[in-house]
């Protein structure tokens, strides 16, 4: 999956932990052993297609994970786009039943009508809170530095925007995104407790004076 903009990368490597460093070989190796490519951009974001730019992505179909290594979160994207994979390994059900959707999701906001949408974006929805759950497990278990709680924050965020998307039809823009904003993190909370299924009102209000 994608995630939507969120220092070369030798300076974003100098800043990994020991334990970052070991669990950046073991993505390698894994995707190595999976036949997956792993690439590392030497930019900010990176393309994915006409007119859409983000922060890294895995595609299981083209068997990559990709990640624009300047970004100032790149470990974090990297963890974050690790954990689709190992959704995908694991045949999880939130991936079964996300990935159809997300097509679907990406050629509503390109202009098509689905009379449906509100459901395929629940599941696109449910598909990254199985996978922000994930990578807040991989960066316990491998002591990684990122700050758990600072991560679910921004994680908490990000899930919302498919309610959110729901409403605007239209992705954020790079400098301005939901795990970004202040006002939006702020209404966000430190664990996974939120009611994910509808924003709250205060969710809902912060969003719309982030105007994302």
């Amino acid at each position: 999956m994608r995630r939507y903009t969120r220092n070369s990368r030798k300076r974003v490597v100098n800043r990994m932990s020991d334990n970052d460093k070991v669990f950046l070989k073991h993505v390698k190796a894994h995707c190595k052993s999976l036949g997956v490519k792993c690439i590392f951009k030497r930019s900010k974001s990176v393309k994915y297609s006409e007119g859409v730019r983000c922060s890294g992505w895995f595609d299981s179909e083209n068997k990559e994970l990709v990640v624009g290594m300047k970004n100032p979160i790149a470990f974090h994207v990297l963890v974050h786009e690790y954990a689709h994979l190992t959704q995908w390994v694991d045949n999880a059900k939130a991936w079964v039943n996300g990935v159809d959707s997300l097509d679907i999701m990406d050629r509503w906001l390109q202009g098509e009508d689905f009379r449906d949408i509100k459901k395929h974006l629940g599941r696109v929805r449910d598909l990254e809170l199985d996978n922000e759950q994930r990578s807040v497990s991989l960066i316990k278990e491998w002591n990684l530095s990122i700050d758990p709680s600072v991560y679910i924050k921004g994680a908490n965020a990000y899930i919302h925007y498919y309610n959110w998307i729901y409403y605007t039809r239209k992705w954020s823009k790079p400098k301005n995104s939901p795990y970004r904003n202040p006002t939006i993190l702020n209404a966000m909370s430190t664990r996974f407790n939120m009611n994910y299924k509808k924003m709250s009102k205060k969710v809902h209000n912060a969003f719309i004076a982030a105007n994302i």
